[in-house]
């Protein structure tokens, strides 16, 4: 394969080109190299006859002019990639008794140019070898930088644990053991540190130099009863304990256990670690925990807050009072007149008028397995034997978006009716200083601070509106939902349940069995379950 080129000819009838066709499969003369080779000559030219040369597709001859230009050498053209990492160098035929380049003449183009890369002499050597025309030979390259690694952290610990309760042969739901809790002992090495490696400059054809990029360096961040060893490579257990990791950080404490949360130990606040709750917790109190809370009785009108897991072995009798929301799941038994909300999933085996909430899923399973009444929301998946009642009582079902999104999205909202209320409850005063202002009219000091008061209150209200605007455009976006998020059924959907799934709703007028909801189409639609 070669390409074509073309090669001045100066004889008796003056100054003509040849243009040599290409050679299988090589490319064709391009019409703009030959017009600028001949405009650096001064030589006369049509373009509609090199044009026709060209696209022949055979040997032909073009007279340029009557005139013989002085003779022509080989010569070289010289350009760098538009990323200065390829020196690229093209070689025209000198006329008959012209001399030809020599290695001597492309080292003083590489001077010339500034290139400060190494040429290629194997890739010179092969025009030197065999002279191709109009061709391109990259005779230096720059260097590309050697990329480094970023630092790693690993755990040597489980980091997910097993979420979902086992179900017994006999269908019924094994809460007591769940096996989420990772233990650990004193002197245990919980987790590794593979520190960053820095890459290598490279460099451009100039010479200039070109940084890899920065790699991300690491650290251990732990709470207490850790240290790191003397080589800052390990974190090492300093007690017997559990483990768990919560927005990255590590920690590893005790089990703080309690009969019950009543009279007798009043609320139990911001608890660092995990609680193990043998009883119940009463009505009026409340648990907060940064980890794990396993409580072995009822919840009753009471308030739960753990940043892990929160187990519930008896179930939760809200009584429209009481509430659990968790940083992981929450898996208990029953849901009663309760609030709950979970980060990831909820798993029980009936919901009775509550509104659950989770940024996964919902799974109600077991023996009953059903939600009736109330409000379940999940990022993509709710999962239930039976869903709403033969009564037509209000369940809804809502999966596809996530329900923090839409909370906040409320929040912002609201909050910005309120700023656009004060604002106008502030202006008309500001507007009735101003002409005052502008008619002479002299205020005390009083009032002077009153307006400064003011000004800035709106200035508040404006740049406070802007933020909550952006937020709202940025969040927004997030409501188109998933598709993948699905309803499913494994009896029964009664008539008058209202699913709503990314957005889409469909309130059922008549029931439904063993299937799923999904968007389709924009619109729900059931398919079977598989």
């Amino acid at each position: 394969m070669r390409n074509g080129y073309f090669q001045l000819v100066l004889d008796g009838a003056g100054t003509s080109i040849i243009i040599y066709p290409p050679v299988e499969g090589g490319k064709k003369v391009e019409l703009h190299e030959l017009e600028g080779y001949l405009k650096r000559r001064n030589v006369e030219y049509s373009t509609m006859m090199l044009r026709n040369a060209i696209d022949k597709g055979s040997e032909t001859k073009v007279l340029l002019q009557k005139s013989r230009i002085t003779e022509v050498n080989e010569e070289t053209s010289v350009r760098v990639s538009e990323d200065k990492m390829k020196v690229i160098f093209r070689f025209y035929p000198p006329t008959e008794g012209g001399t030809k380049v020599t290695k001597d003449e492309v080292l003083g183009d590489f001077r010339a140019n500034s290139i400060k890369a190494d040429l290629d002499e194997v890739e010179l050597g092969k025009f030197f070898n065999d002279r191709e025309y109009c061709k391109s030979y990259v005779l230096a390259v720059g260097t590309e930088p050697v990329e480094g690694s970023d630092g790693e952290i690993k755990y040597l610990f489980n980091t997910d644990p097993s979420l979902k309760p086992t179900v017994n042969e006999d269908g019924s739901v094994d809460f007591f053991h769940l096996n989420t809790v990772t233990v650990c002992g004193k002197g245990q090495v919980v987790a590794e540190m593979i520190p960053a490696v820095k890459g290598e400059d490279g460099a451009d054809v100039y010479g200039n130099r070109i940084p890899p990029r920065q790699v991300k360096e690491v650290h251990f961040s732990h709470g207490p009863n850790l240290h790191v060893s003397e080589d800052g490579k390990q974190l090492i257990s300093d007690i017997d304990g559990h483990i768990d990791i919560i927005s990255d950080k590590i920690f590893v404490s005790g089990v703080l256990e309690l009969e019950n949360v009543d009279t007798s130990t009043g609320n139990i606040d911001n608890y660092e670690g995990n609680l193990l709750i043998k009883g119940n917790v009463i009505t009026g109190f409340s648990v907060k925990a940064s980890g794990d809370i396993e409580i072995r009785g009822v919840v009753e009108g009471a308030r739960v807050e753990a940043g892990g897991q929160i187990t519930v072995v008896r179930g939760v009798n809200g009584m429209e009072r009481g509430y659990l929301k968790s940083g992981k799941n929450v898996v208990c038994k029953y849901i009663e007149n309760a609030v709950v909300e979970a980060a990831n999933n909820v798993t029980t085996e009936c919901i009775i008028n509550s509104t659950v909430t989770a940024g996964n899923g919902v799974y109600v399973d077991g023996k009953k397995g059903f939600i009736s009444g109330g409000n379940v929301r999940a990022r993509y998946e709710v999962d239930a034997k039976i869903i709403g009642s033969e009564m037509g009582g209000d369940t809804v079902l809502e999966v596809g978006v996530d329900p923090a999104v839409k909370e906040r999205l409320a929040e912002l909202k609201q909050e910005n009716d309120q700023l656009t209320k004060n604002a106008k409850k502030i202006q008309p005063v500001l507007l009735a200083m101003q002409q005052k202002m502008k008619k002479g009219e002299s205020f005390t000091p009083e009032q002077k601070a009153q307006v400064r008061m003011l000004s800035e209150q709106l200035i508040g209200c404006q740049t406070k509106f802007a933020a909550n605007n952006k937020e709202l455009e940025q969040l927004s976006a997030e409501l188109e939902g998933s598709d993948d998020a699905v309803i499913k059924v494994k009896d029964v959907a009664f008539a008058g349940t209202r699913l709503t799934v990314s957005e889409c709703t469909m309130v059922l007028k008549t029931a439904y069995n063993y299937c799923r909801f999904i968007k389709k189409q924009g619109e729900v639609s059931m398919i079977p379950y598989i």
